[in-house]
């Protein structure tokens, strides 16, 4: 119980963190177009954001050692409270496109900061429980946030600021703590050229779940306004939470086959079961809110669930103790994905198929990754079964969640931590 109260204050943080991000997905994409923004300019917005998030991830660690998990998280969520709000102030393109860098930079800030907060203070033989509650709740933050928008008489500038209180709220139960700061960060990590020699598999898969997931995501609610116009916001809201709670559910049996199968047979299905909804939805552009959800639903199931499949093939190819630095560089890998995806997406939006060339896009590029995973079968064996990691459902901001196990006394040493006095630091891992 103890180290689930320790860790309760990082969960309730990032769960009101992920109500403010959930409402801008929704939010951002019908502002920018309803202001009649050019589909390559909200692509363009939507990868500052990832470009910010890039660079954050570069640096937090940095920022992190030298001014401590609790000051860096009240500035990173200050930053962004700021930012989100000056959002609101006007909508001219340069100021968003550097509005949302600076919020990916501080994302990325904060997320370092939970995710090792909570690597730290969890023991290895309950780290698998603590960190599924974590991205559970991350989860139900990102489905609860859209509906925010979708309160009657709330015009779109409002989203803004109730995202921003939302962000302010989140840097209460951090600054209120009692307990003694994490470890500091090593901030190791593995340049995309060394993950491409270790698993060129989880590369491909990490670069396509970037392009294709942050690109099609970008424009969603915008076609989803289409479903149901006399309550555009609504419409768009329930989309969005559609995709990201069956993406959630799906996530487990999907971990569970490829934990006795070859996963990157694993990737190649849901690449290209994506790739089937896409076209799907291409050709029925229109079925309805009814019909658009569950497509959409099914579609986010399967595109949104091979990111941690890929993570858990480079665990299988790497030692365990390198396991922090290869999900940092699959981190990065990507978030160049995503700074390119939603161009591309705005690339396809705006030609003359419209939303139907922005599926085709997710069917194109989902379908060359699966291709990618089948080929790279024939190259190279699977790892055997009893040299593989078990399965961690972990998302594309959980490099510091990657260190999965531990030496046997780890846990003790985070029991004497939790029972350390308030402000006492906590005992330094072993290498």
């Amino acid at each position: 119980m103890v180290i689930y109260r320790n860790v309760a204050t990082v969960m309730a943080a990032t769960l009101l963190l992920q109500v403010a991000v959930g409402a801008l997905g929704v939010a951002l994409p019908l502002a920018m177009n309803a202001a009649a923004w050019s589909a390559l300019s909200i692509g363009a917005v939507v990868a500052g954001y990832s470009a910010g998030f890039m660079a954050g991830a570069f640096t937090a660690p940095r920022i992190i050692r030298s001014i401590g998990h609790i000051r860096a998280y009240a500035a990173y969520a200050g930053g962004g409270a700021a930012l989100t709000l000056a959002l609101a102030l006007d909508s001219d393109f340069t100021w968003w496109l550097l509005a949302r860098f600076g919020f990916g930079v501080c994302a990325a800030g904060i997320f370092a900061v939970a995710e090792s907060w909570i690597a730290d203070a969890t023991p290895s033989e309950r780290r698998g429980t603590v960190i599924s509650m974590y991205q559970i709740l991350g989860r139900a933050g990102l489905i609860l946030g859209p509906f925010l928008i979708a309160i009657p008489g709330l015009v779109l500038g409002d989203s803004f600021v109730i995202a921003g209180i939302f962000l302010s709220l989140a840097l209460i139960p951090i600054v209120f703590t009692r307990r003694g700061e994490p470890s500091l960060p090593t901030g190791e990590t593995v340049s995309p050229l060394r993950l491409l020699s270790i698993a060129p598999a989880t590369a491909a898969a990490v670069f396509i779940a970037g392009v294709v997931n942050s690109g099609t995501l970008a424009f969603v609610p915008i076609w989803a306004e289409t479903l149901n116009p006399e309550a555009a916001a609504g419409a768009a809201a329930l989309v969005m939470a559609v995709i990201y709670a069956v993406a959630m559910l799906a996530q487990w049996p999907a971990g569970w086959v490829s934990d006795r199968i070859d996963r990157r047979l694993v990737i190649a299905a849901l690449a290209a079961a994506s790739a089937l909804f896409a076209i799907v939805l291409a050709v029925l552009l229109n079925p309805g809110l009814a019909g658009g959800a569950v497509l959409a639903g099914l579609w986010g199931a399967a595109s949104l669930s091979y990111y941690a499949v890929g993570i858990a093939h480079a665990a299988d190819r790497s030692r365990v103790e390198d396991l922090p630095a290869i999900a940092s560089g699959t981190l990065l890998v990507w978030a160049a994905g995503s700074v390119i995806g939603p161009i591309l997406a705005g690339i396809a939006y705006a030609g003359p198929l419209g939303a139907r060339g922005l599926f085709l896009f997710a069917a194109v590029f989902s379908a060359i990754l699966a291709a990618a995973m089948m080929w790279r079968r024939t190259v190279r064996a699977p790892v055997a079964q009893e040299e593989r990691e078990p399965f961690l459902y972990l998302t594309a901001t959980s490099a510091e969640l990657a260190e999965i196990e531990a030496p046997e006394d780890s846990a003790d040493e985070a029991d004497e931590a939790d029972e350390s006095p308030a402000g006492a630091p906590a005992p330094e891992p072993r290498p």
